[in-house]
């Protein structure tokens, strides 16, 4: 689970309006998926705009507002939320405020505040110019509501490299995969309207942005009138500027073949794709409310060879769903093997209360489950080492990030094929450049997970 702290100290002027408004120093602690993450930014943007300016802190001490979005997808992403929030209540000061968004109360509701009443604000709003409206308007004991407008769209103060940026496209979700909270926490599917995204990217282009990942709960099942997925990417290719376009979390089914031949047709969108299959029994998939089945999933991946043959496919999938048997693991484990993802992840089944499949018969034992984890995974290193020893010899492009953080002898930057966050890194050990830059790298080493090469 991603933990992001503020790693910026600034301070964003204030309008006339704004005025009456004390800029406040916050420190931000935001947990979960880049989704999330693109949550707590926007809060913070619509935030600086009703106070009249924020200024980050580096250091909880230092705050007079700390922020915690949560994660509360599972029973482990609750159980760190909880570690979290109540690490940093141990360490505030009375005149300090502990804010705590995000899926946790959006979940557990009013219960919250019963449990932890070290938390000074709960915000229970799913949209965040809500959360912020609702936080402005406990900081300074008054109805703001009229007071100041409503932020433009795009307003985010954005954390991290100012190069790789996230835009979410839709909020929510309508599938109902049975093991799954999403519909339940965030509501049904929500699409932004082409325009806002694509006003959205510009403005991080402006910034610095070299790389966008697109992200959703279900990338694919994007639709805005006449806009899927497809349209929607060859706007962006049209009216923005940014060198890498990155599609992350692709439903099996949603990949169409116009999906296909968009990208296919344009470099500026990254020869990557991450797939979530979660699981190759059909007898499973069913189960787990999944709109596909093994032969189907067979035929996607056919598909996705034949037009595009040289990308990176990501994966995830789940081990120790009611019901698996021996059968169905040795199932998942050959479609593993004969697709050979170049990234993968794998999670133990959570068994969450409030879930459909909680009420399903046959538990999967957890110990079983963890052997069946450990036994992917093992699989997959050797995938995985047998991918990258195949770059070896290529020149490459590369966008760096900067000196790595073990050593300031090697620089380090993502490739076409990693996605920041959660795939290896590509070490350069000869050459000079600059974070931000993207420059063409030849390949002289690989492991299992990580490249290493020089500028040419």
């Amino acid at each position: 689970m991603k933990k992001t702290t503020s790693k910026a100290s600034r301070r964003y002027p204030s309008t006339p309006e704004q005025a009456a408004f004390k800029p406040s120093r916050v420190f931000v602690v935001s947990l979960g998926c880049p989704k999330n993450l693109i949550d707590t930014e926007d809060v913070l943007g619509n935030l600086d705009a009703l106070l009249g300016g924020l200024e980050f802190s580096h250091e909880q001490d230092q705050a007079d507002i700390i922020l915690v979005n949560t994660c509360a997808f599972i029973e482990e992403a609750v159980s760190e939320s909880l570690e979290a929030i109540l690490e940093l209540a141990a360490g505030k000061r009375p005149d300090q405020v502990l804010v705590v968004m995000g899926c946790l109360p959006l979940r557990y509701e009013r219960e919250l505040e019963d449990l932890l009443p070290e938390v000074d604000f709960f915000s229970f709003h799913l949209r965040p110019e809500a959360s912020a409206r609702a936080l402005a308007e406990f900081l300074v004991q008054k109805d703001i509501r009229d007071n100041v407008p409503t932020p433009a769209t795009g307003r985010r103060i954005t954390s991290g490299r100012p190069w790789q940026q996230y835009v979410k496209i839709s909020e929510g979700c309508s599938n109902r995969c049975t093991y799954c909270l999403i519909p339940e926490i965030r509501g049904r599917m929500q699409c932004r309207p082409p325009r806002d995204i694509v006003q959205e990217v510009n403005i991080l282009s402006q910034a610095g942005a070299m790389e966008i990942t697109l992200v959703a709960q279900d990338l694919t099942a994007y639709q805005w009138g006449r806009f899927d997925l497809a349209s929607l990417l060859r706007l962006l290719l049209a009216e923005t500027d940014v060198p890498w376009f990155r599609l992350m979390y692709l439903y099996p089914s949603g990949i169409t073949p116009g999906l296909l031949d968009v990208l296919g047709d344009s470099r500026r969108i990254c020869p990557y794709m991450d797939m979530p299959v979660q699981h190759a029994s059909s007898r499973i998939l069913k189960s787990m409310g999944r709109a596909y089945d093994m032969s189907m999933l067979n035929a996607i991946m056919e598909r996705i060879g034949r037009v595009l043959p040289d990308i990176a496919m990501r994966t995830t999938v789940m081990v120790g769903f009611p019901g698996e048997t021996e059968e169905d693991f040795s199932i998942l484990c050959d479609f593993l093997e004969r697709w050979r993802f170049h990234h993968l992840g794998c999670f133990v089944y959570s068994d969450e209360e409030d879930a459909p499949s909680f009420h399903l018969k046959d538990k999967v034992l957890p110990e079983i489950a963890k052997e069946r984890k450990e036994e992917i995974m093992a699989m997959q290193v050797h995938i995985s080492a047998e991918r990258n020893a195949a770059v070896v010899g290529q020149t490459i492009d590369v966008l760096v990030d900067g000196f790595c953080e073990e050593t300031d002898l090697l620089l380090c930057g993502k490739s076409r094929f990693q996605a920041p966050e959660v795939d290896g890194l590509t070490y350069i050990n000869k050459g000079i450049a600059e974070p931000g830059q993207i420059v063409k790298v030849k390949i002289t080493q690989s492991h299992t997970y990580d490249l290493v090469g020089e500028i040419n």
